[in-house]
């Protein structure tokens, strides 16, 4: 399991824990609920049952959420994934509940759970006002902190919680790695296939780089047309190569689906990819739209490194200002290491060392 896959499960969990005790005290302080059976409820009782009666079921319908289900619906379109999910965490929430509510009433009433007068009490339970405001503010309880996450998802990993603590409200200097990454011969695929097609090719294939950008700690910065830019906080970028491991694995991916790219489109897709680090300001910019920005000659740089790879032939290059801070001492092992000399890239004033890397891989041979 991804660090952040564990980070947004244990956000769920605790978010309806939270909800849980919630719901316990307003019960109690607010409308001083009473229960079928003719009592009022024994509040440190129900507290402890709803809290540990929560956390086991909102362990597992966070793990199958954000493992599974949020995978398995990713295509669909939103509105029949929200229908989806709603249906099925309603279920979900009649299930979990009516185990609680029996709990409770069992202990409240000394009784075995299957006792015929905790099961008339439940049964009471099934017809009150109680199960419409259970399911009412527990479908808003779980809706919300899945729109949270979906939220997240929408800014980029880590941008709400900028956004929330106004972390670049002020702008700031920091290191970060850049890949600008697109596809090549994407002028002739639009041509060939029109727009319509085309634009299903890019959805296909940023779709399938997905899961690897979570599994090499990498941040969408932003999609423009075919080509996707990457970035890094400097630490993440270099542990493990994972720079230049997103690159590899995603050209793997695509292979590994290459039954479908050529039924569908007639093509295994290629990309090209620049890579390059250094000092980037990132701010918080925009009224009506707001968003993260990275502005300074790194970025630059990096853009301009991925646009001279069809000129050298090769997919992926790197600065070699990057290629210098890589750790691994295996490099020459594990990749193909050329250099590409020093290039005068359009707009700097100072040349610039590249290199072409290539994956030392049966599943990746040298270009």
């Amino acid at each position: 399991m991804r660090k952040t896959q564990l980070y947004k499960i244990t956000f769920l969990v605790c978010y309806w824990t939270l909800a849980a005790v919630f719901y316990v005290c307003f019960k109690a302080t607010v409308i001083n609920d009473y229960s079928p059976i003719g009592k009022p409820y024994n509040f440190s009782v129900s507290l402890v049952v709803a809290v540990f009666g929560t956390i086991l079921p909102s362990v597992a319908i966070a793990s199958f959420e954000i493992l599974y289900f949020n995978k398995i619906l990713r295509r669909k379109p939103f509105g029949i994934n929200l229908l989806i999910k709603t249906s099925f965490y309603l279920i979900s929430i009649f299930i979990f509940s009516s185990v609680a509510v029996l709990t409770t009433y069992s202990i409240n009433l000394g009784k075995p759970i299957f006792h015929i007068e905790v099961i008339d009490s439940f049964l009471r339970y099934l017809s009150s006002p109680g199960l419409i405001m259970m399911f009412v503010f527990w479908g808003i309880a779980v809706i919300s902190g899945l729109f949270i996450l979906q939220i997240n998802d929408k800014f980029g990993q880590g941008v709400l919680l900028n956004f929330l603590f106004g972390k670049y409200h002020s702008p700031k200097e920091e290191i970060q790695i850049f890949m600008f990454m697109d596809l090549k011969s994407s002028t002739s695929y639009a041509e060939e296939y029109g727009h319509i097609k085309y634009s299903m090719l890019i959805q296909d294939c940023f779709y399938d780089l997905t899961d690897i950008v979570y599994n090499r700690c990498a941040k969408v910065y932003q999609y423009v047309g075919d080509e996707v830019i990457l970035s890094w906080d400097l630490d993440k970028g270099i542990k493990n190569n994972n720079c230049l491991e997103t690159f590899f694995d995603f050209n793997k991916a695509i292979t590994k689906k290459q039954d479908y790219y050529i039924g569908k489109y007639g093509i295994i897709p290629e990309f090209k990819a620049g890579l390059h680090y250094g000092e980037v300001i990132i701010t918080e910019i925009g009224g009506a739209k707001k968003e993260i920005a990275y502005h300074g000659d790194t970025v630059n740089t990096a853009a301009r490194i991925q646009s001279i790879c069809n000129e050298h032939k090769k997919k992926l290059i790197v600065s070699a200002d990057l290629l210098s801070i890589l750790h691994d001492k295996d490099l020459d092992i594990k990749y193909y290491i050329e250099p590409e000399g020093i290039t005068h890239l359009k707009g700097k004033k100072y040349a610039t060392g590249i290199f072409s890397v290539d994956k030392k891989s049966k599943d990746f041979a040298p270009n």
